[in-house]
């Protein structure tokens, strides 16, 4: 049958074979196609899972937050022919926090199987690794720089924790990790916890839970420059 193939990316990793199914690695293998948020994360996997094959053997349909509706036209046209597909994320799991999820659609919609493989995803990791509620969590993605979405946001966040119990996931561009950190400090009260979560599966993986007035005690991380997820709970 044929098969749109789900395939998680390393979180930065250039070992994929530690971090990746062997049933994922092999279906990308198969896959004579690539949907892919951007070309060189997709042929640097390639690269990785194959060294001694070209990765540019491979055709690669960009989907992204820049593809219009004449592009998702031309995608529907990938899905009449008989060879599968596989769709990757530049990082983590293609179809979360991930503009991958219209190739998901309309693959369900030509009669295609869908099967998600195996592999990271840095929510979900970090989650684990928090100690918080993991039976009610809502993923925020990046925080809005409108002032005013933004106060909203963390409004809605605040509501979630108080009333729902929600532990409250979200994350940065890495040049801002900083300054949000900050502002965590400033918005949450001392007994909330905040959970920092700094490059996941790398030698450098550094995860710390404390409350927010323990946090205040100790020697800010080094956020710069690093993928990071903050976590808010109770």
């Amino acid at each position: 049958m044929k098969t749109l193939h789900l395939i998680p990316n390393t979180l930065g990793s250039r070992t994929p074979e530690w971090h990746l199914a062997a049933s994922s690695i092999e279906a990308l293998r198969s896959s004579s196609r690539i949907i892919a948020e951007s070309e060189g994360a997709a042929r640097r996997l390639l690269k990785d899972c194959f060294p001694h094959e070209d990765p540019r053997n491979k055709a690669i349909f960009l989907l992204n937050e820049h593809s219009d509706p004449q592009d998702l036209v031309e995608l529907i046209q990938w899905f009449r022919s008989e060879d599968d597909i596989a769709l990757l994320s530049d990082s983590g799991c293609p179809g979360v926090a991930d503009p991958g999820a219209p190739a998901v659609r309309i693959a369900h919609n030509a009669g295609w199987q869908v099967i998600p493989h195996i592999g990271p995803s840095s929510i979900l990791l970090a989650l684990m690794a928090s100690g918080m509620n993991g039976q009610q969590f809502a993923f925020k993605g990046y925080l809005p720089r409108d002032p005013k979405r933004r106060d909203h946001l963390w409004r809605e966040m605040r509501e979630g924790l108080q009333r729902r119990k929600e532990t409250q996931i979200f994350m940065e561009p890495p040049y801002r990790n900083q300054t949000t950190f900050n502002e965590c400090l400033e918005r949450l009260t001392a007994d909330q916890q905040l959970c920092v979560a700094v490059d996941l599966t790398l030698e450098t993986e550094w995860v710390r839970s404390m409350s927010v007035e323990e946090w205040k005690k100790v020697t800010a991380p080094d956020l710069q420059k690093r993928p990071c997820l903050f976590l808010l709970g109770h």
